[in-house]
């Protein structure tokens, strides 16, 4: 097989993985060749229910702040937060250009203008039925892959090692709800010559078949409006466009109103109304604050929430707390997106909040068609295999196993082990000559952001959070005089969450012996921090070895 590449070339190509692998979530690719970086997409991570006080997550960006003299640009595939949602953190701290299709740029344009940082920043839109961009050694060139959002964009890097597909999120679509169906076409061309390596997402790697079109959607959301009585509640992605055409579609047709929940799902609407995509009139709509004075049972709500996300307009409906929108008994709810692995338990918690609030709940658990994936099955990804004939296969955007399971199946269509990829956070791959070789380079963290969307959670708070949630919190307050210069014979304890105080005097007592053999040990020194540092240590392990469990343990020294 021939490769585009420059004969004894001395410079590799590195593909670098930030994020995007092992899980689902927070996409992000380095690609690096000399002094040239490409990235691509900058998607935020969802908490699970153990991150408490967590928003979102982010991905590790200290190896694109150390090297960003060499980063020529950024690319956004596609317009769902997973791959686009970080950007906002890492623009405030640098501002790099970014190369985007129409749809998305303008989903970005409203996360950047939330936080002050749209001036200045950079949007260069792409069209795929025009020529490719130069970014430094790179010559990028893109076509129409379809998904669940308008607008996402395959993507082949020549570069002078030799030709990279880089293809997140697809299936194969032959009737898409807005886009056109899957450039094969271009898709072949650009192969032509030989392509080095095929990123490709591997999240339904498990399914079999080829993931079904987009459109199959509109007749569930007909039949079901058409037979229910009361309100219609559609939560789903906010980016998804199509979904939420489908649904204010069917809505118009079975002569109810609709009403858009939430602010993401408000700007989604509005950014699909600009662009053409939501071509309705206005008298369709009745603003949130005005829905309780029109008749429930001639209402579709859309809203957001499908992730189960607590503070989602959906969250606080199943709450019972939300100010402008409340839940009827006989009431239907359709969850019209699969949830992603790290969610699954918010949303099953949500579905139950609903049912006992007297709604029907519909999920694709136990009812077909409510979801169509954006993502290929095992069908799609041979498909785009076979016309793009790669050398090297690498497994994108899904869990470790579902990386595996992509590549039991190229290994099923004659794909040599030794030629398939599977890469963690922070791996690296080095392309030379026409050979791979893969290796750990980077030691990544994850950066989490609190429910304001603006702290960042240190994970020694996060620990902190988590043992006061799981074991409670045990006070010790030391009494010091200053005018002795010693410690009272005594000590003050308090314990909330872990151990009920009437019923524990012996393990207390015990608790306050030694902490004072602790004390008079240090009867010379002042220094307090020491001091706190050797009884937290010393209550940690007697707690555990009495009762099996460690509180956040905090020594307090108060001077009398």
């Amino acid at each position: 097989m021939k490769f585009h590449t420059k004969k004894k070339s001395k410079r590799s190509l590195k593909l670098i993985v930030l994020g995007g692998t092992t899980t689902v979530q927070k996409n992000m690719y380095v690609y690096e060749y000399g002094s040239d970086i490409v990235i691509f997409d900058c998607g935020i991570g969802f908490p699970n229910r153990e991150l408490l006080g967590v928003d979102i997550v982010l991905p590790d960006f200290s190896y694109v702040l150390e090297n960003i003299d060499k980063v020529k640009g950024i690319v956004i595939t596609h317009g769902h937060e997973d791959h686009f949602g970080a950007l906002p953190y890492l623009l405030e701290q640098v501002r790099i250009p970014i190369y985007s299709a129409r749809l998305v740029s303008e989903f970005i344009k409203l996360k950047l203008k939330e936080r002050n940082l749209l001036n200045g920043t950079s949007f260069n839109i792409l069209d795929p039925d025009k020529g490719p961009i130069r970014l430094g050694d790179f010559s990028i060139d893109f076509f129409r892959i379809n998904h669940s959002v308008p607008e996402s964009l395959g993507y082949a890097l020549k570069t002078p090692q030799g030709v990279v597909f880089h293809v997140p999120d697809y299936k194969f679509d032959w009737t898409p709800v807005m886009d056109k169906p899957f450039d094969i076409q271009k898709a072949v061309d650009l192969a032509k010559g030989g392509v080095l390596a095929l990123c490709s997402d591997c999240l339904g790697a498990r399914t079999d078949g080829f993931t079904s079109s987009e459109k199959d959607i509109q007749t569930t959301f007909d039949n079901y409006m058409f037979r229910t009585k009361g309100q219609v509640f559609i939560t789903t992605l906010s980016s998804n466009i199509s979904r939420i055409r489908m649904a204010v579609e069917a809505s118009i047709k079975n002569g109810r109103k609709i009403v858009i929940g939430g602010r993401s799902m408000r700007n989604s609407v509005g950014v699909g109304k600009k662009l053409g995509y939501l071509p309705y009139s206005e008298e369709h709509f009745i603003p949130e604050l005005q829905a309780k004075s029109f008749d429930q049972s001639k209402i579709t709500y859309i809203v957001s929430g499908s992730f189960g996300q607590p503070e989602s307009s959906l969250g606080r409906i199943s709450r019972n707390c939300h100010k402008n929108i409340k839940i009827e008994e006989n009431s239907l709810v359709i969850f019209s997106a699969d949830p992603i692995p790290g969610v699954y338990d918010l949303v099953y918690d949500m579905i139950d909040s609903l049912t006992l609030l007297g709604a029907e709940v519909i999920y694709s658990d136990i009812q077909d068609n409510l979801h169509v994936s954006g993502h290929g099955s095992r069908g799609d990804h041979i498909l785009l295999a076979n016309l793009v004939k790669p050398k090297y296969h690498i497994p994108t955007g899904g869990t470790v196993s579902l990386m595996r399971a992509h590549s039991q199946n190229m290994q099923k269509i004659g794909v040599k082990e030794e030629n398939i990829l599977e890469l963690l956070e922070g791996d690296m791959v080095t392309f030379k000559n026409g050979i791979a070789v893969k290796h750990k380079f980077l030691e990544t963290k994850n950066v989490f952001i609190d429910n304001t969307g603006l702290n960042v959670v240190d994970p020694v708070v996060l620990r902190d959070r988590t043992a006061l949630s799981q074991d409670g919190i045990f006070v010790a307050i030391l009494k010091y005089d200053s005018e002795k210069k010693e410690f009272l014979n005594s000590v003050e304890l308090v314990s909330r969450g872990f151990i009920y105080m009437k019923e524990s005097r012996p393990l207390l007592k015990e608790a306050e012996k030694r902490i004072l053999e602790v004390l008079k040990g240090t009867k010379k020194s002042k220094d307090w921090s020491k001091i706190k540092d050797v009884v937290e240590k010393t209550l940690f392990r007697f707690f555990l070895k009495k009762t099996g469990h460690t509180p956040l343990i905090l020594p307090v020294i108060v001077e009398a």
